[in-house]
């Protein structure tokens, strides 16, 4: 069985919340929910890769919803953002934040339930690579992937969530080989998704990664590997990404 969609709702209106949150039992989808009553609450409790979906009241007191959400996206590019307003005045923000919809209230059950379609539908297409972590095969997004470490006999996988450590008989370099071009070796222990990078120091040799960590980058392959991903930004660039 599929695991629930994890979904964050945040409104400040409890009669709002409460609707969407009956919505949301009705759907016969399997969700996991978190309510939250402000922009703040939300922004305390968001992890990259902790929700697949976000609900978000446009207008609220203190932190907007549209602010909240211009936040979350500079950690996550991935998570979906669905906007709950009672004007289309903000319409424009939302798209420049890439929402998948933006629901007028009071919001439709039927609406709710396409949301919940459509999230589940980009879930169920995502590229993965399956990996035995700890004697269990685990099928992981690409896309939630950082970086992988060697230590020892193991290899990290950091993602955005969490840390994860595969059984012993996993290498790194076999997981090189199942992984698509936008995933480069820039290190005898390392491996790093250049679409989760910020940052390449030429002088630290580093790749400085969405969580703050930084990944090595040996000096032989320093030139190829600023290469690679100063490529990998213009491609997301001219793909709108």
């Amino acid at each position: 069985m599929d695991a629930p969609l994890k979904i964050a709702v945040c409104e400040d209106t409890s009669a709002d919340a409460d609707l969407l949150l009956s919505y949301l039992a009705k759907s016969g989808i399997a969700a996991e929910w978190e309510a939250f009553t402000s922009g703040e609450g939300l922004l305390a409790a968001f992890l990259p890769g902790k929700y697949d979906l976000l609900f978000l009241d446009i207008y609220m007191s203190g932190i907007r919803g549209v602010d909240a959400a211009a936040a979350i996206r500079k950690a996550d590019r991935t998570v979906t953002l669905v906007f709950t307003t009672t004007s289309k005045d903000h319409a424009l923000e939302s798209y420049r934040l890439k929402a998948a919809s933006y629901l007028e209230k009071p919001v439709k059950q039927e609406d709710v339930r396409e949301v919940l379609e459509l999230v589940l539908a980009k879930r169920n297409s995502a590229a993965y690579i399956s990996l035995l972590i700890e004697g269990v095969n685990r099928k992981l997004p690409l896309e939630s992937i950082l970086f992988f470490e060697q230590q020892n006999h193991s290899v990290m996988v950091h993602t955005q969530a969490e840390v994860l450590r595969t059984s012993q008989t996993v290498k790194l370099s076999h997981i090189e080989r199942m992984l698509p071009d936008s995933f480069f070796r820039c290190h005898h222990s390392y491996i790093v998704n250049l679409r989760a990078v910020c940052k390449a120091d030429k002088e630290l040799k580093v790749f400085t990664m969405q969580d703050g960590n930084r990944v090595h980058i040996r000096y032989q392959s320093l030139k190829k590997a600023v290469q690679a991903y100063e490529s990998c930004l213009f491609g997301a660039v001219r793909g709108g990404q």
